[in-house]
């Protein structure tokens, strides 16, 4: 499983267990997380302005691509295009973007933005369980606590009457679980297949780009071009937004699991929730349900549990590498 950085681990007074700092991770995955709950509003906008589904996935990929390609050539850090490192950003970026960011288009326009972004808070539960399975994390009984907290959260928004605008909304809730599924496993895939000798820009802007040539075939089969421009000016800005926040959260996602782990990063959509339900209320003025507040809490609470769970797993990896070295 990854550890933190030797700079985020500290011996302890007296030669003790180390000190795992999470300062740096808490503040990308607290940064990132918040600027990325927009996405389910900008996914509405888009929605409501007519633009095609697969063609907003290329251009916000193919965007983002085109502005870190840029930060790579600056900073001399091209991504590596080995067939190893090409299949890494195909998988990753089959996962991780083209398929849940179809997904989540697709319903947006059909549920509240609030309520499809509680329903990515699934994540953290099922990267954990993944990584029990492939023992990229220790059992603890408080990150299995919090995985239980989180799952009830989301039961509060689908068993309950009222929680849903129309009952039949439960089938595009059910449809929406594949997303946190894709995700959970993009998360182990990156942990378990990093390739060697790769920053988190240059696996960033291998997977962007990856994605945008993935989505230009099947956007000019299904669909024709359709430039972004055509739309509405708040789709074509939905658009544009989209693609900064891509550039913010694949930079945070790899620096991230770099630092900590697939756990510790799921923890993100546990952040994206409370921004994604204050931006939907911010632009939408959606009236949530009791319920849905009642959810968010709950996932909060999970989200502390889960957070103490990672803090431990780190301070034994640590432990265990300073011993390691002695």
């Amino acid at each position: 499983m990854p550890v933190a950085d030797r700079s985020d681990v500290s011996q302890g007074p007296g030669g003790s267990a180390p000190r795992v700092s999470l300062a740096v991770p808490w503040l990308l995955l607290v940064g990132g997380a918040s600027i990325y709950g927009g996405i389910f509003a900008a996914n509405k906008l888009v929605a409501e302005a007519g633009v095609p589904f697969i063609a907003y996935t290329f251009w916000q990929t193919l965007i983002a691509g085109v502005v870190l390609f840029t930060l790579s050539l600056i900073t001399r850090n091209m991504p590596p295009i080995s067939f190893r490192h090409l299949r890494h950003y195909t998988i990753i970026s089959a996962l991780g973007v083209v398929l849940p960011v179809l997904v989540l288009t697709f319903v947006a326009s059909k549920l509240p933005a609030g309520v499809v972004t509680l329903l990515i808070t699934l994540t953290p539960a099922m990267t954990y369980v993944f990584a029990l399975m492939f023992r990229l994390e220790r059992f603890h009984w408080i990150s299995m606590a919090g995985v239980a907290v989180g799952l009830a959260g989301v039961l509060l928004i689908i068993l309950p009457d009222g929680s849903l605008p129309q009952p039949e909304d439960v089938v595009w809730v059910l449809l929406l679980l594949v997303v946190p599924f894709m995700f959970a496993t993009n998360n182990i895939i990156v942990a378990m297949m990093h390739p060697p000798r790769t920053t988190s820009l240059m696996l960033a802007t291998g997977l962007v780009i990856t994605a945008a040539v993935i989505t230009l075939p099947i956007m000019l089969i299904s669909e024709g071009f359709y430039g972004f421009w055509q739309a509405t000016r708040s789709g074509t800005w939905a658009v544009l937004w989209a693609s900064a926040i891509n550039v913010v959260t694949f930079l945070c996602f790899f620096e991230i699991i770099r630092r900590t782990s697939p756990v510790f990063f799921a923890q993100y959509n546990y952040v994206i929730v409370i921004s994604g339900v204050l931006w939907s209320i911010a632009l939408f003025d959606e009236n949530l349900s009791p319920w849905i507040w009642a959810a968010l809490a709950v996932m909060i609470a999970g989200m502390l549990l889960a957070n103490e769970g990672a803090r431990r797993s780190l301070r034994k990896d640590g432990a265990a590498q300073e011993s390691g070295q002695a």
